[in-house]
């Protein structure tokens, strides 16, 4: 192995990252051969500045793929991660959360898992993680490459590109022994939306949002109805602002029957959601369960779940 390469594994195990791309470990590449070494060891004279084919030899150095042996592969090289069917690079321990968030950066809790970040529910034994769909997420990719490249792709750094592309992580159905759903939205939250230097969930109120949107993601909507009712109260401005961004109506409709009618909650905001409702056999509290004669006239929706003591009027 070169003394580049020794150094550019150094690196990524100092990083605070459990996992890697070939593209994160091109951006060290760059920062090695800038500087001219790492920690004090400088790289050889003979290395020359850095192109795409030096970055290629020096990766290959680097890295090793499990391939039919896994148990033969030596400490010095960074081995490829096995719970990806994508090409990333184990570089330190990390669990299941801390890996998928490392291996992609437009990913972030949603679900289950965002109301267990957030106290509002025990954690699972299934992680939730919502990432952009796949044209969204090359948007994304590009523009993040542009922001660590330079504000331009250049024509060079077009050859980087093709060479070292970011690309959307393929993760097994189970990470670190832990079941994996792997959400692609055609809405997701930006990843301007979150701060750089805090785990990535989504916040209180979209969160809230969601478990009306899919609530057989957040354990069910007779598990929702029960955190809606202990925790909403204390979040309702941020519920109330997330919900009116929401894409479907029907969301809009089941956060005001809870808010309104549950919760008590009186807003002009949640008023305007009225607009929203519409007579239907598919306008139901639970979009999972058959629609019964139990509903909220002022919100036109079958409160269909097995819980009584909710507000509901029963059809004669």
């Amino acid at each position: 192995m070169s003394a580049a390469a020794t150094l550019l594994v150094q690196m990524a195990r100092d990083s605070d990252r459990a996992v890697v791309t070939e593209f994160d470990l091109f951006l060290l590449a760059r920062q090695l051969f800038r500087d001219r070494g790492y920690r004090g060891v400088k790289i050889p004279s003979r290395n020359g500045p850095l192109n795409a084919r030096r970055a290629r030899k020096v990766l290959s150095e680097a890295t090793f793929d499990l391939g039919y042996y896994p148990s033969e592969v030596p400490s010095r090289y960074l081995p490829r991660d096995p719970d990806f069917t994508s090409v990333l690079f184990t570089v330190n321990d990390g669990d299941a959360t801390k890996v998928m968030l490392d291996a992609d950066p437009f990913c972030y809790l949603s679900h289950a898992s965002a109301l267990a970040f957030h106290g509002m529910g025990a954690d699972t034994s299934e992680l939730h993680i919502s990432t952009p769909m796949r044209g969204q997420w090359a948007g994304y990719a590009r523009h993040y490459m542009e922001a660590l490249l330079g504000d331009n792709l250049t024509s060079l750094n077009d050859e980087y590109e093709r060479v070292f592309p970011l690309t959307q992580p393929k993760p097994c159905p189970e990470v670190r022994g832990r079941p994996l759903h792997r959400h692609e939205l055609s809405n997701p939250l930006p990843p301007t939306s979150f701060d750089p230097a805090r785990t990535r969930v989504s916040p209180p109120g979209a969160t809230f949002r969601d478990t009306l949107a899919a609530p057989g993601w957040c354990g069910g909507m007779d598990h929702v109805i029960a955190i809606w009712r202990t925790y909403a109260a204390r979040h309702a401005d941020a519920i109330i602002c997330a919900v009116a961004e929401a894409s479907e109506k029907i969301v809009r409709v089941r956060a005001g029957y809870l808010l309104e009618e549950v919760l008590g909650v009186r807003d002009p905001r949640i008023e305007a959601w009225l607009a929203d409702a519409q007579r239907g056999s598919s306008r139901k509290l639970d979009p999972t369960a058959p629609y019964i004669g139990r509903f909220s006239a002022r919100w036109m929706l079958s409160i269909n779940v097995d819980t009584p003591e909710l507000p509901a009027t029963t059809a004669d």
